[in-house]
């Protein structure tokens, strides 16, 4: 099983695909509804109810919009607060139907992008740092490749050609973690 979930998220779905991505984010939709509900049982009912929805959803997912776990997170939330409302449960004194808010949200996000970098920059590493150093200026700062070329003393062919193959080794390297 890769360990990001990103991966079975451009997969085709199957059964298999699906347990992965239940193993990788069962354990974060949990928390978030269990923080709602305040409840053990109905957290795990409502949790069951939240993977039957995200698997009949899973074709309207849109990468433009959000990170997988955002979107699952969202559904979770709101089905929560669905489920909350649907059951008439009563209000804990410190109970806050927000309690989960957006911010929460993107620091989630922002928990997931923290470990996408590291598996870039980890796989970034695995290049030799002529070739490091052209892919950065490329794609992170937005040279062109004559202007790499200039900054290397190379053929702008020889720049497109560190990055035509580097860029092949980066997405093994990405899809291997």
């Amino acid at each position: 099983m890769k360990e990001n979930i990103n991966y079975y998220f451009i997969q085709p779905l199957n059964d298999k695909n699906f347990h992965c991505i239940y193993q990788l984010s069962a354990t974060q939709l949990y928390g978030v509804i269990f923080r709602i509900l305040k409840q053990e049982q109905l957290a795990q009912d409502c949790l069951q109810e939240v993977f039957v929805k995200i698997y009949h959803n899973f074709e309207r997912y849109d990468p433009e919009k959000s990170q997988p776990l955002t979107w699952m997170v969202t559904i979770a939330r709101n089905y929560a607060i669905d489920f909350y409302r649907k059951k008439q449960l009563p209000i804990a004194d410190d109970f806050d139907l927000s309690v989960i808010d957006d911010e929460q949200i993107q620091l989630l996000e922002k928990l997931e992008q923290a470990e996408n970098k590291k598996r870039i920059i980890d796989c970034l590493k695995t290049l030799d740092n002529r070739v490091r150093d052209a892919v950065f200026m490329q794609y992170f700062h937005g040279k062109t490749y004559a202007q790499t070329a200039k900054i290397f003393d190379k053929s702008e062919n020889t720049i497109k050609s560190w990055v035509a193959r580097a860029l092949p080794k980066l997405k093994n390297c990405l899809e291997a973690l």
